[in-house]
């Protein structure tokens, strides 16, 4: 009995080491190490001396490499870079750091802001009560800290940690767009506009405008988001919100929006995007989501999905009230309820879901 114990207990034997990761990784992306060990190429790997020469800052004083290593050693030990030790003829040990594939990762802009936006200490002084979850169930810990919902928050409190959001959410479009390659014959041979509800700004469309140039794209999102988007040809960008009503097209897309929001609300937010599609010949709305799998039992097939889906979970609903994952059962009910014929499940990839909602031609649902 007691050898269990120990074994079990030597893991949880210096507590600290649970909370100092996520902050390793926000002080490597904050002195752009990622991105110098990627541009040293040829070179592979590099030296704590050579990061600091590279290092970001308008500081008087040199950064200090001794502790640049400090930091990296750690990331290192949890598989975040890799650690070459190269030993010199006199015996003398120095040592080298390069990518490891977790560390890759990194260097791509959306993994960056979305970390640092997650570390950012508008966000970090919420997790403290991440309990009153428990407790206090009709109120986010978000709402008890700041007195404002998380989207109002960002836009008016904190635009910098905004735009890092909205940046990470763009880059989600990139992967979104694979799962859409089943429907080409539909894009193919639709006519009339698309509607991205709740694109951002505009990537997806983007994506899209470039393969299906015989169509009409509209990104819907906050006045906010849209104000800063780029230009793209063939993409109209429309400001305004979708809980009050969502431009009509002959086909809707919706991506990583619905898991942040009340059944209630949700049944209205669909509704509004059901009225926008064409009640005489019926229409369809393909939904991006991450569906609930927290019954599903982890294996190396679903792994990276149940993790996903886990932390979407946990940390939706201490950002935002009422914010969860669902099963295809319970999106189902919500569509039926918002007035959709029916709504299946069509495909998966790491990250996503996607689901598709449609009308039958009377408009009705069956």
């Amino acid at each position: 009995m007691s050898s269990v114990w120990q074994k079990e207990d030597s893991s949880w034997a210096d507590p600290s080491l649970l909370v100092g990761l996520p902050m390793a990784v926000r002080a490597a992306l904050m002195l752009n190490v990622p991105k110098i060990i990627d541009s040293a190429y040829p070179k592979l790997s590099l030296s704590a001396e050579e990061i600091c020469k590279h290092v970001p800052t308008t500081r008087e004083h040199t950064p200090k490499s001794e502790n640049l290593e400090k930091i990296l050693d750690w990331l290192c030990c949890n598989g975040i870079f890799s650690l070459i030790i190269e030993e010199g003829d006199d015996g003398s040990k120095a040592k080298r750091y390069a990518h490891s594939p977790k560390s890759r990762c990194l260097s791509r802009d959306h993994t960056a802001d979305m970390l640092l936006m997650y570390t950012s200490p508008e966000l970090t002084r919420v997790w403290p009560h991440a309990h009153e979850i428990v407790l206090s169930p009709d109120v986010s810990p978000f709402e008890i800290v700041t007195g404002k919902n998380m989207y109002t928050y960002l836009a008016v409190d904190a635009p910098q940690v905004q735009k890092l959001y909205v940046r990470g959410l763009n880059a989600t479009a990139i992967p979104s767009l694979s799962l859409l390659e089943k429907y080409d014959e539909t894009f193919k041979a639709l006519k009339g506009r698309v509607v991205d509800v709740g694109g951002q700004e505009g990537t997806m469309c983007a994506g899209l405008v470039a393969k299906y140039p015989h169509l009409q794209f509209v990104n819907f999102d906050q006045p906010e988001v849209v104000r800063g988007a780029p230009q793209i040809p063939g993409v109209e960008h429309v400001g305004g919100s979708f809980k009050e009503s969502v431009p009509e097209g002959n086909l809707l897309i919706m991506k990583f929006c619905l898991l942040n929001w009340d059944d209630e609300t949700c049944i209205g937010i669909l509704t509004n995007c059901r009225k926008a599609l064409p009640v005489a010949e019926g229409g369809k709305m393909l939904i991006l989501e991450r569906l609930d799998r927290s019954t599903e039992a982890t294996d190396a097939h679903n792994e990276v999905a149940r993790t996903g889906s886990l932390w979407s979970n946990f940390h939706g609903t201490v950002l935002l009230s009422g914010a969860r994952t669902r099963t295809v059962e319970q999106f189902r009910r919500l569509a039926l309820a918002a007035g959709f014929s029916q709504l299946e499940f069509v495909n998966h990839c790491p990250g996503f879901d996607l689901l598709e909602a449609s009308l039958s031609p009377s408009g009705h649902s069956q």
